[in-house]
């Protein structure tokens, strides 16, 4: 099954750091009023594609199959979407190891907070790691590019996030 690769209306920006003091970041999150969704079991296995990433998460809360590429923009990542499919059918995993080949698989202890339409995350690794991920997004075409943009900085500034601790998103390399 060869993929199309039609982008979805779907857009997000993204900032990803080390995670320095998470008890400071949960005490500032619980002050922005953000609300926590929960703490995420996930396990995410990545396939071999043409373009991007495809990925299936296989979470406690967050299951979904998604197709992806992301790209530097002014030292943040934006996000082409070409497939986002939440909960997805048995059928639909079956047939995503049928048609790619595994290429990796990266699982994390992953704490959700929402605000508005910003998702933070805290992520924790199996070796212990932890990194904090923003992410702004649009799935009605509400916000421009800059608007989503200014609003991963201005979380970014109120949870005291120093440049040096900036990342590059993504947990597998390739």
């Amino acid at each position: 099954m060869k993929p199309t690769f039609a982008h979805l209306p779907y857009k997000d920006f993204t900032i990803k750091a080390r995670l320095v003091n998470s008890k400071n970041v949960v005490k500032k999150l619980a002050a922005l009023k953000a609300e926590f969704i929960g703490k995420d079991l996930q396990t995410d296995h990545y396939f071999e594609t043409d373009k991007g990433k495809l990925k299936w998460r296989e979470g406690t809360i967050e299951n979904l199959i998604t197709h992806y590429e992301r790209f530097d923009d002014s030292g943040m990542e934006r996000t082409i979407v070409y497939q986002y499919d939440i909960n997805p059918s048995q059928d639909q995993i079956d047939d995503l190891f049928l048609n790619h080949k595994v290429i990796g698989i990266t699982k994390k202890e992953r704490r959700i907070y929402q605000l508005n339409n910003i998702k933070i995350h805290l992520d924790k690794l199996p070796n212990q790691e932890e990194f904090i991920e923003i992410e702004a997004m649009d799935r009605d075409d509400r916000f421009t590019a800059a608007e989503l943009k200014g609003q991963c900085l201005e979380i970014k500034s109120k949870l005291e996030i120093a440049d040096n601790n900036l990342v590059p998103t993504g947990y597998l390399k390739n």
